[in-house]
């Protein structure tokens, strides 16, 4: 549902202010919500009421006519339990997002002024700063439009195939079109990420973790019943796949030796060695034997500095 304003709602409905008001008064509407002292959120059920009010004026009926035949709709649209705060909240959130995220795809990260998005998106710098505490916070965030964006694309040919092979070509491809839209975003995002102290971590957190999801679920759909995955996580690989995608795009974009059908060709083949040894047509038990003492070793030591080595 719709938050409105007192003038998105004359707007949306043709009726001016001073009539909403009376008509309130009167009980053929309900009160707004306060979001302020000295301001209300109307939701869609009051525009509708309106349309219906002026339907009903025009067929030739009183206001004591038109109360008493729209009494249980009135009385639904006041005890709706709809939050329209929270709801205009969500909405203007989402505009400051939309409209930076084609200001950063347009300009980039460095050009872009959040004076320029607060004027297009119609927002106080204030109203932008209570949603996202920096530029940093906002560009981030983007990162979740672009990978909407994209999904909106690639999603239906996934969704058309059983392919697995398929699919991931298809996720590769929509990341080739985030990376398109913002060349340091994923660089940026992963430099949160992983920084201990960043109060973007939890976000990249949940974002990273929906992205991957669907090909932990595939990749541990491929066990046979009753097999032992052993050397393989699904988790760990399907971020090891977007790491692997993630450099082989910074390594393409140095020079012309490389190319998108290289780096998707690279992806998918080693997908394909994964999901061989993880679903147990290729064996790696002997070869992991002989080097799990000296994993086990190193997994178990740290760094030292010369100062270390040499005492």
């Amino acid at each position: 549902m719709r938050a409105f304003t007192i003038s998105q709602l004359e707007k949306a409905t043709g009726v001016g202010r001073d009539t909403i008001y009376y008509y309130i008064r009167e009980g053929l509407l309900p009160a707004g919500q306060k979001a302020s002292a000295t301001r209300s959120l109307y939701g869609q059920s009051h525009a509708d009421l309106l349309r219906e009010i002026g339907r009903l004026k025009d067929g030739g009926l009183g206001l004591s006519e038109i109360r008493d035949r729209l009494g249980a709709r009135i009385e639904r649209a006041g005890d709706s339990g709809v939050d329209l705060v929270a709801r205009q909240n969500e909405d203007v959130r989402n505009a400051i997002l939309q409209m930076a995220a084609r200001r950063f795809a347009k300009q980039g990260y460095e050009r872009t002024r959040i004076a320029d998005i607060c004027e297009e998106a119609g927002v106080t710098a204030q109203a932008l700063y209570g949603h996202f505490p920096s530029k940093r916070h906002l560009f981030i965030a983007c990162y979740q439009v672009y990978f909407e964006w994209m999904s909106e694309q690639a999603q239906p040919a996934i969704d058309a195939t059983d392919d697995l092979n398929a699919r991931l070509a298809w996720r590769a491809w929509a990341s080739y079109g985030i990376r398109s839209f913002s060349p340091d975003l994923q660089a940026l995002s992963r430099v949160e990420a992983v920084h201990p102290e960043s109060e973007l971590r939890g976000v990249l957190r949940d974002l990273f973790s929906a992205i991957l999801e669907p090909t932990v679920q595939e990749l541990s759909a491929e066990r046979p019943p009753g097999a032992d995955p052993g050397l393989l996580d699904a988790e760990l690989v399907s971020y090891a796949f977007e790491g692997a995608l993630g450099n082989m795009q910074m390594r393409a974009s140095w020079d012309d030796t490389y190319d998108k059908r290289d780096v998707i060709r690279n992806l998918l083949v080693m997908f394909m060695a994964v999901r061989a040894a993880y679903s147990g047509r290729v064996r790696l038990t002997r070869e992991w034997e002989a080097v799990a003492g000296l994993v086990d070793r190193l997994a178990a030591s740290g760094p030292r500095t010369p100062e270390d080595a040499d005492g």
